[in-house]
């Protein structure tokens, strides 16, 4: 169960009407996923609209020839906006969803979800907005993936990841399968830039200099 403090994180928190937060809290179930547990599987009805409490979701969906394309990542304090459209047009979810982390998640039911849409122009206008901020993070991902070399693919990648010790925690698969490339690319890559003297490659990270 959660409690209406855990929402704190959400943007529409101050804003929303008391009793409209007191609902959501009542409909929202919580959940855990341990670090790499799937949440949906493919072509399954979406059966509830995740609100991110802690840690990081990655959504993907798996082509025909087996290879994941990474979709985009829901943080602390995001919900899944495929979800919430699939649950607003009644469409199937053919997505899945992975914890890159530790997660607990507040799941609003389907119906709920709806009726909190209709009933709150705060929960609406915040739902609109996250849709807006993910379109526009797709259109750039798209122009990423058709206009930008790898290399500078890569290099967005490294920064954007990196820690405070800047070091880049992900495997060599995990920064192709993000960025839309193969393993066999980005580890070519990654060695040009070891060359350069621009980081070092170590076991399951890369650590910037």
């Amino acid at each position: 169960m959660i409690e209406k403090k855990d929402l704190k994180i959400f943007p529409f928190y101050d804003s929303m009407d008391g009793k409209d937060l007191d609902k959501l809290v009542a409909y929202a179930g919580l959940r855990k996923l341990p670090k790499g547990q799937l949440m949906m599987g493919d072509n399954g009805r979406c059966n509830g609209v995740p609100l991110l409490l802690s840690g990081t979701l990655r959504l993907f969906r798996v082509a025909e020839n087996g290879r994941e394309i990474n979709v985009y990542n829901v943080h602390q304090g995001e919900l899944c906006v495929l979800a919430a459209i699939c649950t607003l047009a009644d469409f199937e979810y053919d997505f899945s969803a992975q914890a890159k982390e530790d997660c607990e998640l507040a799941v609003l039911p389907p119906e709920a979800f709806r009726q909190l849409m209709s009933e709150s122009d705060v929960f609406k206008n915040y739902i609109f907005n996250a849709l807006a901020d993910k379109l526009v993070a797709s259109l750039r991902a798209i122009e990423m993936l058709n206009f930008s070399s790898i290399e500078d693919r890569l290099s967005d990648y490294l920064y954007y990841n990196a820690d405070e010790n800047n070091t880049v925690s992900a495997t060599h698969e995990m920064m192709a399968r993000d960025i839309g490339s193969s393993r066999e690319v980005v580890s070519r890559q990654l060695k040009k830039f070891e060359k350069q003297g621009l980081l070092e490659i170590k076991r399951g990270k890369v650590q910037l200099k």
